[in-house]
């Protein structure tokens, strides 16, 4: 159950947020997605929020505790990078239910590795990604890198931009928007979709995310750490989530993007509502999500400064069960 919800939460975050990435105004917010798709260095931030009621009808009141640590999620990152050198640090705040957990990533060059504050050392990712290539015997290190591949996101994105019509789009006045980089002129771009539109892109990404090899090791690796049952399929749990989408109404949608003057977007905000039908037991009744991003320092030289790894500030993954709280343990483990 609670696997589930884990998953759902991050397929959705995911779809959502390559969507971010349309009179002559849907052109214009067009080339303005290219545009910012070639940002190369920069900064980049982002805070997000979902608030899910689930159907708790024949629980037990220790099945329903559980569940609440989902009802009300909310998280943040911050990103200073510079695809140019294969350099970032992000910054990330997760808080599932009122218990917050923060971590740093860190990449330099072919180095990966991860800072938890909460014990107060560094843990390297080949160490992450080789347990998890030992624990299956079937896939490479490599393959662990991301949850979901470059390939893939880019294709979501496409996507979102390929299915808009001028209809969807309204091109707003000019404002002045308050931004790190200080007091910026930008356009205002408002799409709007309805429930069969949104039922349309929801089904076709999820198309596009079930062929994604990584996703479906991911998916492989995340149930056999966590399964307490039978080991679900992934093509099994795909075909749930597309029923679901068919069968859930979506009460709103709305997207908002602000172009400055030079073509790039430098803030968007997302809203979307869903309610619920035909529920299984701990499933949720109604969905609210909402994500706010901000770019800025756009294509400016960034100074990264990056911790010098030592035998007493860095962890090995047999310590992580010792230290770190079962719940972002496995979130962690499984990305």
């Amino acid at each position: 159950m609670k696997r589930r919800i884990a998953l759902i939460m991050v397929l959705l975050v995911t779809v959502l947020t390559a969507a971010g990435c349309g009179n002559n105004g849907l052109a214009d917010y067009k080339k303005s997605v290219d545009k910012t798709d070639q940002i190369t260095k920069g900064q980049k931030s982002g805070e997000f929020s979902m608030t899910m009621d689930f159907n708790t009808e024949g629980m037990t009141q220790e099945d329903i505790n559980e569940l609440n640590y989902y009802k009300d999620m909310s998280g943040s990152f911050r990103s200073a990078f510079d695809h140019s050198k294969n350099q970032g640090i992000y910054r990330n705040y997760l808080n599932l239910g009122g218990l917050g957990f923060d971590f740093d990533l860190y990449k330099n060059g072919e180095e990966m590795f991860v800072k938890l504050p909460i014990v107060g050392k560094y843990m390297k990712m080949d160490d992450i990604l080789k347990e998890a290539s030992q624990s299956t015997g079937d896939q490479s290190t490599e393959e662990y890198s991301k949850m979901i591949s470059d390939d893939t996101l880019e294709t979501l994105s496409a996507e979102w931009v390929g299915m808009l019509k001028k209809e969807d789009i309204f091109k707003g006045k000019d404002i002045v928007l308050t931004t790190p980089d200080g007091e910026v002129k930008t356009t205002v771009y408002t799409i709007t979709l309805d429930d069969s539109q949104v039922k349309a892109l929801g089904e076709n990404s999820i198309n596009i995310l079930s062929k994604d090899e990584n996703l479906r090791n991911n998916f492989k690796e995340w149930m056999k750490k966590n399964a307490d049952q039978t080991t679900e399929d992934f093509d099994e749990f795909v075909a749930e989530i597309k029923d679901h989408i068919l069968q859930d109404t979506v009460k709103q949608f709305q997207y908002v993007a602000y172009v400055d003057i030079d073509g790039y977007i430098v803030n968007e905000t997302i809203e979307v509502k869903i309610k619920r039908e035909a529920l299984e037991q701990g499933e949720p009744k109604t969905i609210d999500f909402q994500l706010e991003m901000k770019h800025w320092d756009i294509n400016k030289d960034q100074k990264l400064e990056f911790p010098v790894l030592t035998d007493e500030n860095t962890m090995k993954t047999d310590e992580l069960d010792q230290t770190m709280p079962s719940l972002f343990k496995n979130l962690l483990k499984s990305q």
